[in-house]
Formats: C-alpha cells, sequence, structure tokens
C-alpha cells in the first residue's frame, strides 16, 4: 500500500508540475513554432515606396535618383563604341553627365507578376527602357554584375546571378524624400554587395562594393 501511495503521490506531483510548464510558457514565455519549411516563404515583407509614398510595382517604369545635392539619375549609354549601350551610370552636376535618367522597369521572372508590389529584400531584375530602335539591342537592357564589379547591361531575367534586391535606409534627405534606399546585387548562394556609385576611366559608374557601410542613396520616381 505504502508503494501504491508513493507512486499515485509522484504521478500527481508530475501532473502539476507539467501543467506549470505549460501555463508558464503560454502566458509570459509563448512558444514560437515555425510558420514556414525553409526561407521564409509566408513571410510579408514591407512595401519599398517611391518619393510619393506609393508602392513600387513590378512592370511600371521608374526613374533610380540619387537624392543628395549635386547628385543626379541612373542612365544608360554607350561609352565604349559597342553595338549597343551597356554602362550603367549616374548623372551628376558637370555639363558633361547632366540629365533626366533612364527608365527602368523592376522585372520577375513571371509575367504575370506584373502590377504586384515590390518589397524589400526580395528578388527583382531591372531592365532599362530606353529609347532604343535597334531589335538587337531591345535585348539588352537587363542589368548584370561583370568581372570587374562594375553593373552593365546584357543580364538575362531568370539568370540567378542577375537578382537585385532592394533595402530601406534610415537616411532622411533634408527637403527631400523619407523612402531612401540602397540596391544590392544579390547572386544566388553568395553574399549581397551594396551598389555604390564610383568614377572609373572617367565616367561615374554603378559598380558594387565590399565594404557594407558604403552605398549610394536612391529614390525612386514613377516615370
Amino acid at each position: 500500500m505504502k508503494s501504491i501511495n508513493i507512486l499515485s503521490f509522484l504521478l500527481l506531483s508530475s501532473t502539476f508540475s507539467l501543467v506549470a510548464f505549460a501555463q508558464s510558457f503560454t502566458s509570459e514565455n509563448p512558444i514560437v513554432l515555425p510558420t514556414t519549411s525553409h526561407d521564409d516563404d509566408n513571410l510579408v515583407l514591407p512595401e519599398v515606396y517611391d518619393d510619393e509614398d506609393h508602392p513600387l510595382r513590378i512592370g511600371q517604369r521608374y526613374i533610380i535618383d540619387n537624392p543628395y545635392l549635386g547628385a543626379g539619375a541612373v542612365y544608360l549609354d554607350n561609352i565604349g563604341n559597342l553595338k549597343c549601350p551597356n554602362a550603367v551610370l549616374q548623372h551628376i552636376a558637370i555639363p558633361k553627365f547632366l540629365g533626366k535618367g533612364t527608365p527602368v522597369k523592376f522585372v520577375r521572372k513571371s509575367e504575370w507578376d506584373d502590377g504586384d508590389v515590390v518589397r524589400v529584400m526580395t528578388v527583382v531584375y531591372i531592365k532599362f527602357f530606353p529609347n532604343i530602335t535597334s531589335l538587337l539591342c531591345v535585348n539588352e537592357t537587363v542589368w548584370k554584375v561583370n568581372d570587374e564589379e562594375l553593373v552593365v547591361t546584357g543580364g538575362k531575367v531568370g539568370n540567378e546571378n542577375d537578382i537585385f534586391k532592394i533595402m530601406k535606409t534610415d537616411l532622411v534627405i533634408p527637403g527631400g524624400s523619407k523612402n531612401v534606399y540602397k540596391l544590392l546585387h544579390c547572386p544566388s548562394h553568395l553574399q549581397c554587395k551594396n551598389i555604390d556609385v564610383n568614377f572609373k576611366d572617367g565616367y561615374p559608374r554603378l559598380t558594387t562594393v565590399d565594404d557594407d557601410k558604403n552605398f549610394t542613396p536612391f529614390v525612386f520616381i514613377k516615370a
């Protein structure tokens, strides 16, 4: 009889302990279970906004602009006497480099994504929408990064090495937009790199940088 009473006592104590343990985690220390199987597929990320506080949308045209005084918009130009222009540059306040920028579209693999909002740190491909008459050059407008770490065109939608992402910054430009972002080149299975603007062969060119603290801020203006 004593052994039975001791066993009953132990079972009752264990039950009370489990109840107390469950109550402590459901009240002050909730257990958060994963909601996705991999890669945060169901995670809803913040939208990217243009300079008028409207969400960026896949397939619409935008000007990518550096909001700092003296800087300007991103544009496409031919600086190497090539068959098609492929240099991705930024206008600056010097007569030689003044201009309004070349419109771009943010696109994804599927054409059915047109109209969807662009969200921070999600995969996009960046495609210039220039006034090009050559059919050959029309297919050479997607951004990529070459072996010199320069941003150029000639990429391909769907190529995992030509992936870019947009990240929000804390910068607030005096008298300008609060929706200031940085661009990142994020090839598959490799660490993302910031996009900065540096002079190369006398031109202000977009390039990737290894230092995470260096980047060029950008705002997006509907074209």
